[in-house]
């Protein structure tokens, strides 16, 4: 028995049915003692599994003869991770897959199990990969690309089939890792040259100040991260800070700010000027974005307990900025968290809609007159985007728009190599 297999098929049974994360799971593995080769191992198949999920389904549905929902949760999970690895990874030989997977349902199921297993495993495995057959066009790529029907459904709709492709594609693929330079210790040419020294594989990021690291393992071991020389973040959540881009000696206000990216990545371009006041109603998060301002060398942030729901008398009209990077369903991020799509329904987004729309509000109040809001979301979503902003400029006409590269709402999509976001500038007037 490949106990590496065991731990795999634990962490997906947590996920699928007692309300794991992902993440936390494969943390929990990284931290024991575990060989690099088999955290590898075991992080492909749980992610890879998770994330194809919906078509590694419709394939032991069309080869099965027993009734899918019949079938016992572990062992559809034992034939997920089969399929997944005669599909998708090289170098494993079939009679493995088929031999590993029949043992573990020796161990979780019964006699009939196994051979049920053994039976329709080597039949897959004697032919090609399945190609999705369902005349539904809509619920044919949400299986092949094993996407909620909803998310699919959105995009075919109101973008088109080739958009929607490349997007649901992009959002299967694993993500490049990021790094954001930190311009108050150091410039991008240096930790270039700095993090090259070290062997690792670096090349120039999408956004001003950011680098791609093609091989990133133990980076956060090195003196650069030490030193506080970077800070890993997406190309989209750079871009949020970015747009900001607040003047020096200016105050601004991030209302959800915790772990601290975009409060430190503030602190740098105001070059440790003026005032951030960064907010969460979390304490241990707070201590998040003090020790990552601590090791950046940023000194102009101030963390306060704040529930962003919740109206706060103390910051009304007092910021030039207010940067609102809303709680949201985070579809945005499928490609990090595979497991969102499966832990996130439309009833969900449109609950979180309102809770938006509340803190937007409250944050309309806390801007001077003339000043600027940011609302940001890692959702492409039209409930929490587009909704929320119309309806706050419904109720607040002492603010408009200020357009993002010719667009109301800049949208940021995978298929570009960002994370899905969206973004939205807006003035206070009076």
């Amino acid at each position: 028995m490949n106990n590496i297999r065991q731990k795999a098929l634990f962490i997906i049974d947590n996920v699928y049915n007692k309300g794991a994360f992902l993440e936390e799971q494969l943390n929990i593995i990284k931290q024991s003692n575990i060989s690099d080769r088999d955290f590898t191992f075991i992080k492909n198949i749980t992610t890879g599994v998770i994330r194809n999920r919906t078509y590694l389904d419709y394939v032991i549905k069309i080869n099965s003869k027993i009734r899918f929902k019949k079938i016992h949760k572990i062992i559809a999970i034992i034939l997920e991770m089969a399929i997944y690895q005669y599909y998708f990874l090289d170098k494993i030989p079939n009679y493995s897959i088929v031999d590993e997977s029949v043992k573990l349902a020796k161990l979780y199921g019964n006699k009939g199990s196994s051979s049920f297993v053994n039976a329709i495993l080597r039949n897959i495995v004697s032919k090609d990969k399945e190609v999705v057959k369902i005349e539904d066009s809509i619920e044919n790529l949400s299986v092949y690309y094993s996407h909620p029907k909803f998310y699919t459904k959105y995009f075919y709709e109101n973008y088109g089939v080739e958009l929607t492709k490349n997007l649901l594609k992009a959002n299967n693929q694993e993500p490049d890792f990021v790094i954001r330079v930190n311009t108050l210790k150091t410039k991008k040419d240096h930790l270039y040259k700095l993090l090259k020294d070290e062997n690792f594989n670096v090349i120039d990021g999408l956004v001003p100040d950011s680098l791609i690291i093609e091989n990133p393992k133990n980076i956060f071991d090195t003196q650069a991260f030490r030193e506080g020389f970077f800070y890993a973040q997406d190309f989209s959540s750079i871009k949020v800070s970015q747009i900001l881009n607040p003047k020096k000696n200016s105050t601004i206000l991030d209302l959800c700010a915790a772990p601290g990216g975009k409060s430190t990545h503030l602190g740098a371009i105001l070059e440790n000027t003026g005032q951030i006041v960064a907010c969460d109603k979390s304490l241990y998060k707070l201590d998040l974005i003090k020790d990552n301002a601590k090791r950046l060398g940023v000194s102009n942030i101030k963390v306060s307990i704040n529930d962003a729901s919740k109206y706060n008398n103390d910051f009304e009209d007092k910021f030039d900025y207010c940067l609102v990077d809303a709680p949201c369903s985070a579809i945005g991020l499928y490609r990090k968290k595979p497991d969102i799509k499966w832990n996130r329904s439309l009833e969900d987004i449109k609950n979180l809609a309102q809770i938006q729309k509340n803190i937007i509000n409250n944050a309309g109040r806390y801007v001077k007159k003339g000043g600027v809001l940011i609302y940001s979301t890692c959702s492409l979503s039209y409930s929490e985007n587009e909704g929320v902003i119309k309806e706050f400029l419904d109720r607040n006409k002492n603010y408009k728009i200020l357009t993002i590269e010719g667009k109301d709402i800049l949208k940021l999509f995978p298929f570009d190599n960002y994370d899905g976001f969206s973004i939205c500038k807006l003035q206070r007037l009076y």
